[in-house]
């Protein structure tokens, strides 16, 4: 063991609700996955004092990501005096903080749906409400998805694939409008159009989290890349232009939607 390897695991241990628990139970799998010497001195020490700590790691982690993710729900919430950061303070919320995975998809998925809950409620006099928090709410479970930062540079060749992380949103109301009035501090938006909307959600390989217009013909050709068409195959099954599909593949790749796979 080395203060480097105990470091290292004890990082680890801070940010894995689930592997914390394992340590401290004595469990031979976590002792492994650590290294034996490691778990043996993170056992010995105050059980109670890692929690705190874990837990005040996973609330700024959390907090950082609210704060920016939700942020036009806090917006419009301000003048009432509400604040999705208040779920925060809830005795659901702090379950999911002692039991958290820093990053992960399911932690994601648990922090975001009470924070959803509690948006919900305080929306609920605006009709677009609903797809407004949708909206956060797949923004912050998409960031949650793997950096892939080989794939960034890496050679665009084999069969290309919707990535796993990618998510198309279906929204009765056309957000654009309200969400420019917000960032440009607008105290009293007005009520966006209601019309038929769909975003495509994306994390890209270097981590950027971004939502673009998704026309019918962009989710037909994702909707084909299922790993077993060549790029041509599915450009024809989604009934698009081979060209325009070779560069639109291309800029799908660099959002993080299309990952590509080698051919067997």
């Amino acid at each position: 063991m080395t203060g480097r390897s105990l470091h290292d695991a004890l990082l680890r241990v801070l940010t894995d609700g689930e592997l914390r628990r394992r340590v401290m139970e004595g469990d031979p799998g976590a002792a492994r996955a650590l290294g034996v010497e490691e778990a043996a001195t993170l056992r010995r020490a105050d059980s109670e004092r890692l929690q705190r700590m874990a837990r005040f790691m996973a609330r700024h982690f959390y907090r950082e990501r609210i704060v920016r993710l939700f942020r036009y729900s806090r917006a419009l919430l301000a003048p009432a005096g509400h604040d999705p950061l208040d779920v925060m303070e809830s005795a659901a919320f702090s379950a999911v903080l002692d039991f958290a995975v820093l990053g992960s998809p399911a932690s994601a998925d648990a922090a975001a749906n009470l924070v959803e809950q509690r948006v919900l409620t305080d929306l609920a006099d605006r009709p677009y409400g609903r797809d407004l928090v949708g909206y956060e709410g797949t923004m912050f479970r998409v960031e949650a998805g793997p950096r892939r930062w080989q794939a960034a540079a890496g050679a665009r060749q084999g069969l290309p694939v919707r990535s796993a992380y990618a998510r198309i949103i279906e929204l009765a109301w056309d957000l654009t409008p309200l969400l420019a009035a917000l960032r440009r501090g607008d105290p009293s938006p007005a009520e966006p159009p209601r019309e038929p909307t769909r975003l495509l959600v994306a994390l890209s390989p270097r981590g950027r989290v971004t939502a673009v217009r998704c026309p019918a013909g962009v989710s037909r050709l994702l909707d084909a890349l299922d790993g077993r068409r060549a790029a041509a195959e599915a450009a024809a099954a989604a009934g698009m232009d081979e060209g325009d599909t070779t560069a639109l593949l291309g800029q799908l790749t660099d959002l993080g939607a299309v990952e590509w796979r080698p051919e067997r």
